[in-house]
């Protein structure tokens, strides 16, 4: 009885390390989770039928998670992300009649990133490109025009560059400090504009 005791014990154990030991023979699997600050650049902005003489985008602060996996037939060095993330701040314009506009904006991206790293090291850099989809909600509106004031959102195709550093602190745990340009365009009722934004990003990931 003892022996088919440990027998189980040793077949449980053994379906238990499984996955971690394929993981770590065959690609190496990670989870981050970082803050963002975003700084907008804002082009091509129409107000009311109108193109805006000016426009402010600030305040854009917000975070993310991710996964990626590096194969070990790309010897770890090219490898993909899924990513989710959005930040919200603060967004107002006026076109050229003088009519004025304000909202708080929120932008949310699902994102499929293709990343080269070092692929060893305690220090590794990584850069890549990113294609996906970029949600913006508008709220609390204040724009001529429009009889929503409290929430709208629109979908638009989104792509990014990204590049940063990865440092271990620990035999699984690592921090990283990345920069992000992300581009896309919202088309709301009144309102459309092409967004682009700067993010400075920082966070905490693990190794699996």
């Amino acid at each position: 009885m003892l022996r088919v005791i440990i027998a189980g014990l040793s077949i449980q154990g053994f379906w238990l390390e499984l996955p971690r030991a394929w993981s770590a023979e065959s690609a190496d699997v990670y989870v981050n989770v970082f803050l963002a600050g975003g700084f907008p650049d804002i082009h091509g902005m129409s107000l009311a039928g109108q193109e805006v003489s000016g426009v402010n985008a600030r305040n854009q602060v917000g975070g993310g998670a991710r996964v990626g996996l590096f194969p070990q037939f790309t010897e770890r060095v090219i490898g993909i992300e899924l990513e989710y993330f959005g930040t919200t701040g603060k967004l107002s314009a006026t076109n050229r009649s003088g009519a004025e506009g304000r909202a708080d904006l929120t932008t949310l991206n699902s994102m499929f990133n293709l990343v080269v790293r070092r692929p060893a090291g305690s220090v590794r850099p990584y850069g890549g490109v990113g294609i996906g989809y970029s949600g913006g909600m508008l709220h609390r509106a204040d724009f001529p025009g429009r009889a929503n004031r409290e929430l709208d959102s629109t979908p638009g195709f989104a792509y990014q560059f990204i590049g940063g550093v990865q440092w271990d602190i620990s035999t699984r745990t690592f921090l990283f400090a990345e920069y992000k340009h992300l581009a896309t365009a919202f088309h709301w009722k009144g309102v459309a504009l092409d967004y682009q934004a700067n993010y400075a990003v920082g966070g905490i990931g693990w190794s699996f």
